[in-house]
């Protein structure tokens, strides 16, 4: 099979190797297409780094893990999946005991290890970790099941209600997606961000206002468009000092902050503890998404609640790898498909 491997921090080769061994509860997976994360960037740059994904030829297909595929292959004790059956990952190879594990928040789980190698023609995967697709869900829509279910995840941990205004500070193509999980709670929805293909395109997709921070003073907009409350909902769709203080300042009283993208470098920031305990501010996380969110997101797909695929612009081949990749770090693209 072809396989992408990234041999040093800006260096991508596609190789033949041979197809993966399977054990007795392994699944082969041809790949039929897969998303380019943020995070996959970011290993190929050497911004970020996983313990089960190290550089060099031992991690075939590398941080892939948006992907779609098609079971051509089965382990001896198989049962949950056949060959010929549509499958997407479950990505998250957690310890199943700890206390996270038992609550359903495998996300969480200390001893997680990550399910990557998508960048290839063929993956192997544990049956567990599979999740067996409707024929509804189309394969541009469910490579992007995985970075959906982590919006999900996100939404669900500042409780938005009907009537609320959330402000997403990022228009890239997770703060595309957290736009549309939030619609469907029935919040009214701001846009942030700097690139105007990337707002207009969030106004497609249901954006009640779109503010371009390049051009119009971002923070008075917000006010404005609030009666000078601020957000009940802030969502860091991109992190690094500026995003987050704009978001302290401008979430309401008695509002909520999800820091949803992580900083590659990290960074501290002062906070007022005054302006957090006398305006009841919620500051919280989320990251990645436990088995039952990725169950949500093919259910919201399959009943067209949401359109992921929506913003799929740009379309590579596997031995177009490290144009997928030079281009996304570029943002020349919204979000960006790779197809073995």
């Amino acid at each position: 099979m072809r396989a992408a491997f990234v041999l040093s921090p800006g260096e991508v080769v596609v190789e033949e190797v041979e197809n993966p061994v399977l054990g007795e509860y392994d699944v082969l997976v041809r790949v039929r297409a897969c998303g380019v994360c943020a995070s996959d960037v970011k290993f190929f740059r050497g911004l970020k780094t996983y313990r089960e994904t190290p550089f060099g030829r031992a991690s075939p297909g590398f941080t892939g893990h948006e992907w779609v595929g098609e079971v051509v292959s089965i382990g001896s004790s198989v049962t949950i999946v056949k060959e010929g059956d549509r499958v997407t990952p479950f990505i998250i190879n957690s310890c199943g005991k700890c206390k996270f594990c038992l609550r359903g928040k495998q996300n969480l789980c200390p001893e997680k290890r990550y399910i990557h190698g998508g960048f290839a023609e063929f993956v192997r995967v544990p049956e567990r970790n599979l999740l067996k697709l409707p024929d509804d869900v189309h394969d541009e829509d469910a490579c992007l099941i995985e970075p959906l279910a982590c919006c999900i995840n996100g939404v669900e941990v500042v409780r938005p209600r009907a009537g609320d205004t959330a402000l997403i500070i990022g228009d890239g193509p997770m703060g595309l997606l957290n736009l549309q999980v939030l619609k469907t709670y029935g919040v009214r929805v701001i846009v942030m961000g700097h690139h105007d293909e990337r707002l207009e395109k969030a106004s497609e997709l249901g954006a009640d206002l779109t503010i371009n921070s390049l051009v119009v003073d971002a923070a008075e907009s917000v006010l404005k468009a609030t009666d000078r409350y601020g957000a009940d909902i802030v969502v860091l769709a991109v992190n690094n000092r500026d995003s987050l203080a704009s978001a302290l300042r401008l979430v309401s009283w008695g509002g909520r902050i999800n820091i949803f993208a992580g900083a590659h470098p990290s960074y501290e920031i002062g906070i007022n503890p005054n302006e957090v305990h006398y305006h009841e501010v919620t500051i919280t996380g989320s990251a990645d998404a436990p088995r039952e969110c990725c169950l949500h997101a093919i259910e919201m797909v399959r009943r067209g609640a949401v359109r992921p695929s929506a913003i799929i612009t740009h379309e590579y081949s596997l031995l177009e790898i490290k144009d997928a990749m030079e281009a996304a770090q570029k943002r020349a693209a919204i979000k960006i498909v790779v197809k073995p």
